[in-house]
C-alpha cells in the first residue's frame, strides 16, 4: 500500500474517532478527549491513536482505561462510518506533548523574564522601545 493511502486512511480515521468520541460516547468518566494523531501499521491492521485528556494524572489515567474499554464499541461506530474494507484495531496511547508544549512555553517566559531583569528592564517592558 502506498504511503499517501495510509496518510489518507490515518486522517480519516483521526477525523471520524474525534466525532465519534465527541457525539457517540456518552461517558462522562472519559471526559473531554482530543485525538491528536493516528498511526497506523503498514497492513491497516492496527492504528495507535494518541489522546490528550485534561484533569490530574488519576483523572487521566481512569479516562484511558474507560477508553481502553470502548475501543470494540468505538471500532464499530467506525466501521459504520470508514469507507475501508476493514478497521483496524485501535490501541489509545495517552499524548502528553501538550503538557510538555506547556512547560517549555513557561520555562522560556521565565528565561526571557530573567534575562530582561538583568538589563534593567521590567518584565513587559518592550527592549527594543517599539
Amino acid at each position: 500500500m502506498g504511503r499517501k493511502y495510509i496518510l489518507r486512511v490515518s486522517e480519516a480515521i483521526k477525523r471520524e474517532l474525534g466525532f465519534v468520541l465527541d457525539r457517540k460516547l456518552a461517558d462522562p468518566r472519559i471526559g473531554m478527549v482530543t485525538v491528536t494523531r493516528v498511526d497506523l501499521s503498514v497492513d491497516l491492521r492496527h492504528a495507535k491513536v494518541f489522546v490528550g485528556l485534561l484533569g490530574s494524572e488519576d483523572e487521566k489515567a481512569s479516562a484511558m482505561e474507560h477508553l481502553r474499554g470502548a475501543a470494540r464499541y468505538i471500532r464499530s461506530e467506525l466501521a459504520e462510518r470508514l469507507d475501508v474494507r476493514r478497521v483496524p484495531e485501535l490501541a489509545f496511547v495517552l499524548d502528553d506533548s501538550s503538557e510538555s508544549y506547556l512547560r517549555i512555553v513557561e520555562v522560556l517566559k521565565r528565561i526571557h523574564e530573567e534575562d530582561g531583569e538583568r538589563r534593567g528592564e521590567g518584565p513587559d517592558e518592550d527592549p527594543e522601545g517599539s
